[in-house]
């Protein structure tokens, strides 16, 4: 089998090899051979390597540890891919009863050790893995390639790798010998096909972004004449006439150039360095030797000095950076944004045709809504004596809007982009703010503003199936969403202290927190009171994509908004337009009957007045569409949660919004559970699933109330983001710019919304997450961080566990003690204190309980400590 496959590196699990072997009965000839035997006197187990002479191998001792069968072999072939400096070899063999915690933990602890002295090394894990907890290998991150069963019908013997695209799938071959483990056969691929793949070019249209013509364009802008547009009587032909002026300066100052990238370039790379690449390789072919080396060394240097000057230079930018932004730049500046957006739309269709699945997608998005009757014109409100001064926009409102406009989102179908409309805000305030008031006046929404280039936005990893698995993101202009937000903001006022008080979201002051908070409170206080909790989670099917206008403006009218902008909110709803717009492809323009645009300011807006007036007879939290039925029932009594259901489907079909059934859910909470064991929540022949965990808003929450599963899905989650850490740590950015990466784009994921759950946590779960930290400080600072605490303390750092308890006092001060948060009804009865001598003034006693898991939920344990 090596001769005819031509193996380079042979790997074995299960040797059964002892002392008493001698080396000379396992020579091979042409290969050197690597062993590790048992030492324990116990049968069986070992790991077993053998490479070709042809390699320069060396064995990693240092990395072996007595407690886990293990080797580590760093090779190097005669001529390395520049992407990659070594191959290591781990050889694994994790046994049926092994401490699996303990042996992944070993794993990631070597592979950071070898990540830290060789970078760009690329990794082969292999070996018998039974059925070890891959997901932080998995996370590291690498991908698992076995796909075929290895033993009977498990897959056993596994290989990890963080360079899949050098393989092939393993093929699978049959037993050697007496072993009943199949052979697996990893080839890799020609790497004159991958660079084929590669090789093409792309092609975009950019602005010309120099100073000097920006200056002639600022120079035009703040001397041309808008009168002739301010006599203008029609709001579309004002906002004809802008746009066709805006367009004309900009094509003539700032006019589109032609760029051409390679897809596998790294953002780095000049004409420069890929000059002395081309003259390498010329040495190379020529066999000028003494030529080849000068030349591989200036390149070396150069992409070293290149990709630090270009980290440091993006890094420096971002140091005042939210961690959103972090999070997004980083992805951009180390190529991980870097995709085909097609890729994953054209795998789930046959089509030949670009163009037709992108109608196809259009048609699909349109069909969500086209059973709804267009808005009903005789619901216009009439206007009589009104007064329009309360409803006037000023030229430095609108030009502190524009400032603040997001440059890295992506235009509308105007084409105007953000940093034009940001770095122009002074000369383009005042011409837009008279469109605006005339908008405002007349009750009308421009035609150009009603319409939407649509992002087809996958929902999950793999897509199969466009009507499901899709979600259309509205892309519109950034001047409509301005005078959204004026409106938007006057509606707010309108409704001042008519939304349900149980609805967070898209509201000021409320967040998930807010409302996780309030559900876990409510659940623990009837679990402590010897009741249980009936829970349904209604998902609607396409919330925002079939929303029916008529409905939107009757509740309007009866919450009290101002005629003038209802009639506004009329026709803002009425022929919106939208087009499936991805890369080059553009679909038809096609006109909905109903839906809110995702992504505008005022959609979700409107659809909290939809939803606003859902209630039922049980306790119910809405965030935006996501909507939680929890019903509390005592001991011994009967659930009417049937009946509860009931009511919420028939007031879905009066307001015309579907239940996704597939994806509702049930779960119980709680032990006395006996009188509805066997009652199975029903609706239409149509069972509702009952599962034991569910993620809500981001949070995974376990029907025991335990938070297991939430902290290994953050953990799973950072580990991943780790990756980004060691790209950083390669490019030479300093210590203190990866401390902000590390605190701005992955230690918010190990503390997201961490009220609800820090104070109930064991101390195994504040381990594991102390664990994360500790590699991130290990990666950062090139430390072991033996002693974690200290090393904390040493550089006047904070453990996770420190943090988060700052955080959830802050929490508890500022949004529950506060008078006006929405959360302060959850306190009890305030104390008055009559006898003033006391040292120490308690506002509110702690509630009494009977269990430590309410003891232990935050507002109680709150009560309790942060006071």
């Amino acid at each position: 089998m090596v001769k005819v496959n031509c193996v380079q590196v042979m790997c074995l699990t299960e040797s059964w090899l002892t002392a008493d072997c001698p080396v000379e009965s396992l020579n091979i000839t042409g290969f050197t051979v690597y062993r590790r035997d048992r030492s324990d006197g116990r049968r069986g187990g070992g790991v077993l390597a053998y490479v070709a002479n042809t390699l320069q191998c060396r064995r990693l001792a240092n990395l072996e540890s007595v407690d886990v069968e293990a080797l580590w072999l760093l090779c190097r072939y005669c001529r390395m891919p520049r992407q990659v400096s070594h191959i290591i070899f781990g050889v694994i063999y994790f046994p049926p009863n092994g401490d699996g915690a303990r042996v992944v933990g070993y794993i990631l602890d070597c592979l950071d050790k070898i990540t830290q002295k060789h970078p760009h090394v690329g990794i082969l894990l292999c070996g018998d893995f039974n059925q070890l907890n891959d997901r932080p290998i998995v996370n590291y991150p690498l991908k698992q390639l076995v796909t075929a069963a290895t033993r009977r019908r498990n897959i056993l013997d596994k290989i990890y790798t963080n360079i899949p695209s050098w393989f092939h799938t393993p093929i699978v071959l049959p037993p050697i010998g007496t072993s009943d483990h199949n052979t697996l056969l990893l080839c890799t691929v020609d790497s004159r096909s991958v660079m084929s793949n590669e090789s093409r070019v792309d092609y975009s249209y950019v602005r010309s972004n120099d100073n000097s013509r920006k200056t002639f364009l600022a120079h035009a802008l703040k001397n041309h004449n808008w009168s002739l547009m301010y006599s203008m009587d029609d709001c579309n032909s004002m906002v004809t006439y802008f746009y066709n002026v805006i367009h004309s300066m900009l094509d003539t100052f700032l006019p589109f150039r032609i760029i051409a990238k390679m897809p596998s370039d790294k953002p780095w790379i000049n004409e420069r360095l890929k000059e002395l690449i081309t003259q390498r390789q010329l040495a190379w072919h020529k066999q000028d030797t003494k030529r080849y080396h000068v030349l591989r060394n200036s390149v070396q240097r150069e992409v070293r000095n290149l990709r630090r000057r270009y980290y440091k230079r993006c890094v420096s930018s971002l140091r005042n950076a939210g961690p959103r932004k972090w999070w997004q730049a980083v992805k951009r500046f180390t190529g991980e944004s870097q995709h085909n957006p097609l890729a994953r739309l054209t795998a789930i269709s046959s089509e030949s045709n670009t163009q037709n699945l992108i109608d196809n997608v259009n048609n699909a998005f349109h069909a969500v809504s086209a059973d709804l009757l267009a808005l009903d014109l005789s619901l216009i409100p009439v206007l009589g004596d009104c007064s329009y001064d309360d409803y006037i926009i000023e030229p430095f409102q609108v030009q502190r809007k524009l400032d603040n406009l997001n440059l890295y989102k992506a235009p509308g179908p105007d084409d105007l982009p953000n940093w034009f409309l940001r770095d122009f805000s002074v000369w383009l305030a005042e011409p837009l703010c008279a469109i605006y008031n005339r908008s405002i006046r007349y009750g009308f929404m421009p035609t150009v503003w009603k319409q939407a280039n649509i992002v087809p936005v996958p929902k999950a990893n793999h897509v199969s199936d466009i009507t499901n698995d899709l979600r259309p993101i509205s892309l519109t202009p950034a001047v409509s969403k301005i005078l959204e937000s004026f409106v938007g903001q006057w509606i707010l006022d309108d409704l001042h202290g008519k939304l349900d008080k149980y609805q967070y979201g898209a509201l000021r002051g409320k967040s998930t927190t807010h409302e996780l908070v309030d559900i876990l409170h409510h659940w623990h206080e009837a679990i402590d009171n010897h009741s249980s909790v009936r829970v349904v989670f209604i998902d609607y099917a396409k919330a925002f994509d079939h929303v029916d206008h008529s409905t939107v403006v009757r509740k309007l009218t009866v919450l009290g908004v101002a005629p003038i902008l209802v009639r506004w909110v009329c026709s803002f709803l009425c022929d919106r337009q939208q087009r499936v717009k991805l890369s080059q492809y553009v679909a038809d323009w096609i006109t909905l009957t109903g839906g809110m645009p995702q992504g505008s300011y005022l959609g979700p807006l409107i659809f909290l007045v939809l939803i606003n007036d859902l209630t039922a007879g049980c306790l119910l939290h809405k965030f935006m569409d996501d909507t939680t039925l929890s019903e509390v029932i005592p001991k011994g009594g009967s659930s009417s949660m049937l009946s509860i259901l009931t009511d919420v489907v028939n007031w879905s079909k009066d307001n015309l919004m579907n239940i996704n059934w597939n994806k509702t859910k049930e779960m119980r909470i709680g032990s006395n559970m006996a009188n509805i064991l066997d009652d199975v929540l029903c609706y239409n022949d149509t069972q509702i699933k009952q599962v034991c965990s569910f993620k809500l808003l981001g949070i995974v929450i376990d029907h025991n109330l335990k938070w297991s599963s939430h902290v290994d899905e953050i953990c799973t989650k950072a580990s991943r983001r780790l990756h980004f850490l060691k790209v950083l740590k390669r490019s030479a950015v300093s210590v203190d710019d990866l401390y902000y990466f590390y605190v701005s784009a992955i230690r918010p994921v190990l503390e997201y919304a961490c009220p609800v759950w820090h104070t109930s946590l064991t101390k195994e779960q504040t381990k594991q997450l102390e664990s994360v930290q500790k590699r991130a400080f290990r990666i950062i600072y090139n430390s072991n961080c033996l002693d974690y605490e200290n090393f904390c303390v040493i550089h006047q750092l904070q453990t996770l566990s420190i943090r988060r308890d700052i955080l959830c006092k802050s929490f508890f001060d500022k949004q529950v003690l506060n008078t006006n948060s929405c959360l302060h009804y959850l306190l009890p009865q305030s104390r008055i204190s009559v006898n003033n001598r006391l040292r120490k003034v308690v506002p509110f006693p702690p509630p009494r309980s009977r269990t430590v898991r309410f003891s232990n939920s935050f507002i109680p344990f709150a009560l309790s400590n942060y006071q």
